[in-house]
């Protein structure tokens, strides 16, 4: 078996494994005993390899742990396995039939654990053709007591309250029989009785109030216990996400590095085919860590500006290509009334627009026509109402299941999941964004003809320094042969040959020396001169926090090199860490190849290998706007190399002025000291003599009064508004 088939193995495993773990959640809804699968507390997962005559090919265990089948071995019939009456019949019925089959192998409940094992038989195929097949043993157990117990806290704290009340009227009472005992001795004896009955009564109220007090301790205790269960579920998640991205990594570089060398057709098909197919399971990771974020009220969204139009424009230059045969068409109508840039997450409304459009085309036929129509709806104060249509000729969706398919798990018809893919999350996801933003999203549809999915958002107008910071489609790598020196810190033997061979294959003058952990990072570091390091997170011995915060303590010029952490964990608070501990930037396993040149461009040749700017001194200013004779002589005289420098300089100087603006409030001397510098570097660059002057003078005005420097930023951010269009111009007219 080759490399390629050996590849295709794997991902089809791990897409029949998290493809099954939906299927059995539906699957279990009629059992006796519940099985809550959204508080799965453990779970093992095994898999082996049987021929059409049910001898066992393959008896190696991924999860390095005993299961159900371990009793058999490489070679032994299936018949051999006596847990299950006729498990030969079921091993006959997934080969007849060609669809998978489940065989339920134990279910039980002990102590409020529900304990359930699974086999499931699903055909491998190759070329239409049934090659073996791979069985799957899943062993789950899972737990659901948090709402019964909020639900007796909530009993006891009222039945506390009550109980106090009570004390406190029978004391009061108790005060008045006194006052009433000494008035009048005649009621002497009944007064002794009643004094004595309410004694009674707050004795047994007290240790009522005893118990409830004890019983709310226990489920103190016991919340306490089920809050560490949920945090350990998110360590379980984040640990999955990164051992499923890490592989994922190595297949997808490796298919982008083979995609590029030229392959013949044959090869060319198997390519793409192993592409799409780590890039669908990628899809499917993601969206499950999604639909886990949103349940656990853990997706924050970003309050950033962008512009609309162009977010648009980039969702239709991805999804506008022909695909599996289909001629694809995207028209786009914008009310011109939308404002120019809004606040909001561009990457999550991305994804919604991503979603439907995606949807449009996977379920259309062979000429595929989407309409995209953004309207103004209202502005109220900072409000901005935007109304968002996708239309398409697609196979339409029936009236009874416009509802359900919008919740986790469903599609319109049973077979659409056979037909077309997917696991039903999409929507799901997508409707819970679109409430996030106080929206809502419907569908009108007819079934041959059609569907109109429309969503409505409520975002936020922005300011002038939003307006000005608005971050334009990312550019293509800047190409350079200029010799860069990278320490990569990676302990996973593929993913360092996909990194280098990655960053070879950009600019083959790159010198890249390798640590398998964080610890040899260091000593690294201290013995040799790096223009970068791109740090792994997750490693032995030291971790790439770790070694980033022992980096930055470093001497000079030591503690400055730049760090871009690369890392498969997909959360949020993870990218957070990274940059608390000295990291510069980020870069997702797996990575985009384009992304990362474009990042180690940024910080290893833009900002470390400069040259002499035009403007350096003081004195130095001229009457000129800007002068790119230097720059132009740098670039070799090529327009388009200029052209490209150029674009790269509107993307960071506004991205600078940001982050300097935001240092600047904060006091931060560190990012102040390195966005001043890269500022100076960037507009020496582009000849802005007055605007290195601007930012020499805000030095020097930080050194003398830290407190005065916004109104400073505001004139250099207004020198780079008004001179980056005649710069623009000007390169436009060379290029002409």
């Amino acid at each position: 078996m080759n490399h390629i088939a050996f590849i295709l193995i794997i991902v089809y495993a791990l897409a029949i494994t998290a493809v099954f773990v939906i299927l059995l959640k539906k699957m279990h809804k009629r059992a006796d005993v519940k099985f809550d699968y959204n508080n799965v507390i453990q779970k093992k997962t095994s898999a082996m390899l049987f021929d059409l005559n049910g001898y066992l090919l393959s008896d190696r265990d991924s999860s390095n742990n005993e299961h159900v089948l371990s009793c058999l071995h490489t070679g032994d019939h299936i018949s051999a396995f006596t847990r299950a009456k006729d498990i030969e019949t079921y091993l006959n019925t997934c080969i007849r039939h060609k669809r998978n089959v489940t065989v339920k192998i134990e279910r039980s409940v002990k102590d409020g654990i529900v304990k359930r094992i699974d086999l499931i038989f699903s055909p491998f195929k190759s070329n239409g053709e049934i090659k073996g097949i791979i069985v799957i043993s899943q062993e789950m157990y899972a737990k659901d007591r948090e709402a019964e117990l909020l639900k007796k806290a909530n009993d006891l704290a009222e039945q506390n309250t009550a109980a106090q009340e009570q004390i406190t009227q029978l004391d009061a009472q108790r005060s008045e029989l006194e006052l009433a005992f000494k008035k009048s001795s005649k009621h002497h004896i009944k007064l002794q009785k009643a004094m004595y009955r309410i004694e009674q009564q707050k004795q047994d109220l007290e240790n009522a109030l005893s118990i409830i007090n004890e019983q709310k301790s226990e489920l103190e205790r016991v919340n306490a216990e089920i809050k560490k269960s949920n945090q350990m579920k998110e360590i379980f998640l984040a640990n999955t996400s990164h051992e499923i991205r890490t592989p994922l990594n190595a297949i997808i570089g490796f298919t982008n590095l083979l995609l590029k060398m030229n392959p013949d057709e044959y090869q060319l098909n198997y390519l793409n085919n192993i592409k799409n197919s780590g890039n669908n399971l990628l899809f499917i990771i993601n969206d499950i860590l999604d639909l886990s974020k949103i349940e656990a009220g853990k997706m924050d969204l970003e309050s950033t500006g962008f512009d609309v139009r162009d977010m648009v424009s980039k969702i239709v230059s991805t999804l506008s290509v022909k695909r599996d045969d289909k001629d694809i068409n995207i028209n786009v109508d914008i009310d011109a009334r939308v404002p120019e840039v809004v606040v909001g997450d561009p990457y999550r409304i991305t994804q919604v627009l991503t979603n439907l459009v995606n949807n449009s085309i996977k379920f259309t036929g062979a000429y595929c026509q989407i309409d995209i129509v953004v309207r103004l709806e209202r502005i109220v104060n900072d409000d901005v109402e935007l109304v968002f249509k996708v239309s398409d000729n697609g196979i339409g969706i029936p009236k009874d299941k416009c509802e359900e398919i919008f919740q986790s798990f469903t599609q319109a018809n049973k077979d659409t999941t056979r037909k077309y893919g997917g696991t039903g999350l999409g929507l799901s996801i997508t409707k819970q964004l679109v409430e996030m933003y106080h929206g809502h999203i419907s569908v009108e549809s007819e079934e041959g003809k059609g569907s109109t999915f429309t969503f409505n958002l409520i975002l936020k107008m922005a300011d002038s320094t939003e307006s000005a910071n608005v971050t334009p489609s990312a550019a293509e790598p800047v190409a350079t042969d200029r010799r860069i020196s990278i320490l990569l810190v990676e302990d996973n033997e593929i993913n360092q040959q996909l990194a280098t061979d990655t960053i070879k294959a950009w600019n083959s003058n790159t010198q890249i020396d390798i640590a398998g952990n964080g610890q040899i990072a260091v000593e690294k570091v201290k013995s040799n001169d790096y223009d970068l390091i791109l740090m792994d997170i997750q490693m032995p011995v030291m971790d790439g926090n770790a070694a980033a915060k022992i980096i930055r303590q470093l001497d000079p010029p030591k503690n400055q090199i730049p760090i871009i952490a690369m890392t498969a964990h997909a959360f949020k608070e993870e990218r957070e860490r990274c940059f608390s501990n000295g990291m510069n930037d980020y870069v997702m396993k797996p990575f985009d190849s384009d992304d990362l040149c474009s990042k180690i461009y940024k910080y290893a040749v833009d900002i470390r290998h400069e040259v002499k700017p035009v403007a350096d001194e003081a004195d130095a200013v001229s009457d000129e706007p800007f002068n790119l004779d230097a720059l132009m002589k740098i670039c070799g005289g090529k327009t388009e190399e200029l052209s490209r420098i150029v674009g790269v300089y509107a993307i960071s100087i506004p991205a600078d002025l940001s982050d300097l603006a935001t240092a600047c409030r904060n006091k931060d001397v560190d990012t102040i000291n390195m966005k001043t510098h890269s500022l100076k570097t960037s507009f020496g660059y582009l000849g802005m003599t007055t605007a290195v002057q601007m930012v020499l003078n805000l030095s020097k005005l930080l050194a003398e009064n830290p407190d005065g420097t916004i109104l400073p930023i505001t004139h250099i951010m207004d020198e780079w508004e008004r001179t980056a269009p005649l710069i623009k111009e000007y390169v436009r007219q060379l290029q002409a």
